[in-house]
Parts: C-alpha cells; sequence; structure tokens
C-alpha cells in the first residue's frame, strides 16, 4: 500500500471510531423512545357517553347509559372479544359464548379462568402498565385508564384502580387553585371534585374489604372497583355534559 493510500486507510479508520459512540448512542435513543400514546375518541347524545380507545391491535369500546347507570365495554382483539356490563350492584363477563355473572368468591375464580387466556385482556394490561404511571390522566386518558384498571382487577390486580386513582389525584389536587372561571377550567374543576369523591369512597370501601376473611376480600375488592368505575364513568358523562350539549371529542 502506497504512503497516500496509507494515510487515507487511516483517516477513514479514525473517522470511523470517532463516530462509534454516537451511533451507538443515537441507536440507544430509539430503543429508548416512548412507546405510541393509545387514540381517544369520545362524546355524548345527552343520555349517554361512549369511548373508543385503539393502541396497537387493541380496540376498547366503551358505552355508559346514564338513566340505567350501566357500563358496557367491548375489548377486541385478533380473534377474541370480551364483553362487560357493569352496574353498582352487578358485573357480567362474556368471552367465546360462555357468560359468567360475577356474584360471589367462586364466580371470581371462574372469571379469572375465562379471561386468563384473553389476548384482548393482555393487551388492556399492557397497556394500562405503560401509561398508567406516565399518562397527563386528562378525562379522555382516564376514561380508557379506569376501564383497563377495572378489567386488571378481575383477573388479579385488584388495587389497580387505586393505584390509578391515587395518582389522578396527586397529580391534579393542586388544580382547584388554579382554575379561572372559563368554562373549559369549570368543566375540569367539576371533573376533578368528582374523581376525587370517587377516590375517598374507593379508599373506606377497600380498607373495609381487607378485613373480610381471606376469602371473601378479592370479591369485595372488586365490587368497590366496580362502584368506583361507575363514578369514574358519571364523572366523564358530566364533563362531555359541561363542555356541550352535543359534544364529540376527536382524537
Amino acid at each position: 500500500m502506497g504512503t497516500l493510500a496509507l494515510r487515507r486507510f487511516v483517516c477513514v479508520v479514525s473517522a470511523l471510531v470517532t463516530l462509534l459512540p454516537y451511533a451507538a448512542h443515537a441507536g440507544q435513543g430509539r430503543a429508548q423512545a416512548p412507546p405510541a400514546a393509545p387514540v381517544i375518541s369520545g362524546g355524548h347524545d345527552g343520555a349517554s357517553a361512549w369511548m373508543v380507545g385503539r393502541h396497537r391491535q387493541l380496540k376498547v369500546t366503551k358505552r355508559f347509559d346514564a338513566h340505567a347507570r350501566t357500563v358496557a365495554v367491548d375489548l377486541e382483539a385478533p380473534n377474541d372479544r370480551v364483553h362487560l356490563a357493569v352496574a353498582a350492584d352487578r358485573v357480567a363477563v362474556t368471552r367465546q359464548g360462555r357468560s359468567i355473572v360475577l356474584d360471589s368468591a367462586e364466580a371470581l375464580a371462574a372469571v379469572q379462568q375465562l379471561l386468563g387466556g384473553s389476548p384482548a385482556v393482555v393487551l388492556l394490561r399492557e397497556l394500562l402498565s405503560q401509561f398508567e404511571s406516565e399518562s397527563a390522566l386528562h378525562a379522555p386518558d382516564m376514561s380508557l385508564l379506569s376501564t383497563a384498571a377495572f378489567v386488571a382487577s378481575l383477573v388479579g390486580d385488584s388495587h389497580a384502580p387505586r393505584r390509578l386513582s391515587d395518582r389522578f389525584v396527586a397529580k391534579h389536587r393542586g388544580f382547584f387553585r388554579q382554575v379561572n372561571g372559563s368554562g373549559g377550567a369549570t368543566c375540569w374543576q367539576e371533573y376533578t371534585v368528582e374523581v376525587t369523591n370517587a377516590w375517598d369512597d374507593l379508599q373506606n370501601c377497600m380498607d373495609e374489604a381487607d378485613q373480610d376473611v381471606w376469602w371473601w376480600s378479592p370479591f369485595r375488592r372488586v365490587a368497590c372497583n366496580g362502584v368506583w368505575l361507575m363514578r369514574s364513568e358519571s364523572a366523564w358523562f358530566e364533563y362531555l355534559k359541561c363542555l356541550s350539549p352535543m359534544s364529540t371529542l376527536q382524537p
């Protein structure tokens, strides 16, 4: 190799060595990029409120009937669908043509078995794990994540709604001192007050459930979570109505 060629070779190698750390750092940045946020839309028609959330291969559809005080939830993933019918005193779960009314500790065990292999439930729990500590927890986020937390409580993570509710209150507690009287701020204030009140009731209910006998306590916690979900959905409905007589949220 001639002198000139050797010098060029040394220059190229030196440049590559210099750039390698930057390339590695750039690769790490790509690997650590935050996951894409769920796409959430919703609205109300004066009698009911709905929410549609999409994330990866999961679709979550929810409708709250303000008159009947019921929530209907559909979870859809490839080759899987789960339906929940939730009221303050009753929860029914349907998957693969089988329906279970959650009215006892034994029924809870059956629900956990029914949902244990559900791809839709797995995706929903992954969504909750990714975003419960990262989301800004605005009303649309809470509408989706509260559903995810309730479903997680059905399959063993009974304190998921409590964690989510704790973080909402901790994050937005100072808001009450910042309201400026505008319409949107008033709607948000009313929403945060109701969600915080639901948090208070959930704390008391869960503390009482902890005093139950060990085999009954998990069922009582799910019942507490069901009431909390209904309160959260009522707050979502009233928030949408406050924003507009006929409201539609677009992603």
